[in-house]
């Protein structure tokens, strides 16, 4: 059976060159099948299957702007389109962890579960022949249908980042640009403890779920709530200072200082992951390395 040509570093090149704005974000290679996708398509009421490539930009008041470029095959042609557009305050959301793997993550943290009919943006399959030459025309074609459709692709975007503020009070955008502010304050070493003790946390927070101390559902009994008050130095202070912040008149997320706490620790461990990612993608299995790295402050 004919396979698909490789066609990897011609789409890069391609997202890198012809998506002004927007850069490549493919998982590192410890996610095998980070860039696999199978998907059931409405308009060829077929199921399409093949490589996804994301990409980010950066968007606007410290969130990101997100589409996937997809290149899928079938019956020996190559299909190429845009779509997922979506706005995240997280920047790489192929790893949506809380610092930790032990608890679960929550994969659409920081945007919408759905985006709504009148904000979803995609281009149509185009077709191309299996072979380099009617590849980079497709290419050619996808990159001016994306000129054609910028603006209602930052459109879509601004609408999404709209929603995510009101549904969940303005929490995300104020802790991603704390952290846009403060991340060079801290070193690796002391994110590296960070990891290590948000696993201690994880593992105390599920022996206290089984033996009954804590009722999924109940007020203040999420993993964030448990470990407000513990984490380690500098984070501890970063906790504090958003905690005032979210309750303060200007920046108001809450008025109930344990949410507004859970609201600040929370984002932390999500946005701290994230962030640690640009310097070590890998680094829920670099963490295990530093079991006897103790704190630098």
């Amino acid at each position: 059976m004919k396979r698909c040509i490789n066609c990897k570093e011609e789409i890069v090149r391609f997202g890198e060159e012809r998506l002004e704005g927007f850069h490549i974000d493919i998982p590192p290679k410890s996610f095998s099948t980070g860039v696999d996708f199978v998907l059931w398509d409405q308009d060829r009421r077929e199921e399409v299957k093949g490589a996804a490539y994301p990409f980010w930009a950066d968007g606007e008041d410290g969130c990101f702007w997100h589409l996937t470029l997809r290149r899928g095959y079938k019956n020996g042609v190559i299909l190429l389109r845009i779509d997922t557009v979506f706005t995240s305050y997280l920047k790489h959301p192929w790893d949506v962890a809380h610092c930790t793997h032990r608890t679960l993550g929550n994969g659409y943290y920081s945007r919408l579960i759905t985006v709504p009919a009148k904000a979803q943006v995609a281009s149509p399959w185009i077709e191309t022949e299996n072979d380099k030459e009617s590849l980079l025309r497709g290419l050619g074609q996808l990159g001016d249908w994306f000129d054609q459709h910028r603006e209602e692709i930052a459109g879509s975007c601004r609408k999404q980042q709209g929603w995510v503020d009101k549904e969940q009070g303005r929490a995300h955008r104020l802790a991603r640009l704390y952290l846009r502010d403060h991340w060079q304050e801290t070193s690796q070493e002391e994110v590296l403890f960070l990891y290590r003790e948000a696993d201690r946390l994880a593992r105390e927070y599920e022996d206290a779920k089984k033996r009954g101390e804590i009722r999924f559902g109940a007020d203040h009994s999420f993993f964030s709530d448990w470990c407000a008050g513990k984490l380690p130095q500098p984070f501890c202070r970063w906790e504090e200072e958003l905690t005032a912040l979210f309750l303060t008149k200007k920046a108001r997320v809450t008025s109930d200082p344990l949410y507004a706490r859970s609201f600040a620790v929370g984002n932390l461990l999500y946005f701290i992951h994230d962030l640690e990612m640009d310097l070590c993608p890998d680094v829920l299995i670099a963490k295990r390395w530093c079991e006897n790295i103790p704190p630098t402050r």
